[in-house]
């Protein structure tokens, strides 16, 4: 992650999208947190919008992210699940691709933790890999115990009290060539991260961009991933 982040299409693609979709709800100048952000790559771009907080499990990741992205001065080793800071510390939380982590044993608990975390009125940002039954070799090596419908991300969404303001999947292009990858890397375990770096020369990202201008305008039912916005009532 840490060395492909600036350069493989898919990070790009994503931080790009998740601006677009998240920008609407951000308070210029407000504090969020990116909550089991890794290494910075998707999460790290909201310390343009005001004061950011940088969490992980682990405490290579957030060497990694200190390295990446100095602007970013507090960070902090902890479990999504039990968050060390008081009720309504932020204006927005983003989790991405962390429910589906092994060490998650119920995301419910997860969400509702991010949803003590922001102020009433403030909103949680879901990202996960969708398409529940598409197990590929790619979650085997990033340790994704589970895979998420956009249903299951609305429910989880619910069920810690938040309301889904906005729900769609993403990267819908990409999930008849994952489920072809996955019968093909049936057993396997590797990355999607050790090939196609520039993403077919190109042609990934621009359907990308594509898709982003479709999504100005509609929610898609489904996507390899899947993304919840929701508000704190």
């Amino acid at each position: 992650m840490a060395e492909v982040e600036d350069s493989h299409w898919w990070y790009i693609a994503t931080r790009q999208l998740l601006a677009q979709e998240l920008r609407p709800y951000l308070v210029q100048g407000g504090r969020f947190l990116d909550a089991g952000g890794g290494t910075g790559a998707t999460g790290a771009w909201l310390a343009d919008h005001g004061e950011l907080v940088a969490t992980d499990f682990f405490p290579l990741a957030l060497d990694a992210y200190a390295t990446l992205h100095p602007s970013v001065r507090q960070l902090v080793a902890a479990d999504v699940q039990r968050q060390p800071f008081a009720e309504s510390s932020f204006d927005a939380a983003l989790c991405v691709t962390v429910l589906c982590h092994q060490s998650i044993s119920d995301p419910v608990v997860a969400v509702r933790e991010l949803a003590r975390l922001v102020r009433p009125g403030g909103v949680v940002c879901l990202w996960e890999p969708g398409v529940r039954r598409l197990r590929r070799a790619h979650d085997r090596v990033t340790h994704s115990a589970r895979r998420f419908s956009l249903g299951d991300l609305r429910t989880a969404a619910s069920q810690a009290g938040l309301v889904v303001e906005r729900a769609t999947g993403a990267y819908s292009f990409l999930v008849p060539p994952a489920a072809a990858k996955a019968l093909i890397e049936r057993g396997r375990s590797s990355s999607d991260l050790d090939r196609h770096e520039g993403g077919l020369g190109g042609v990934l990202g621009r359907v990308a961009s594509a898709e982003r201008r479709l999504l100005r305008r509609v929610a898609l039912p489904t996507g390899l991933s899947v993304m919840v916005v929701a508000r704190r009532p």
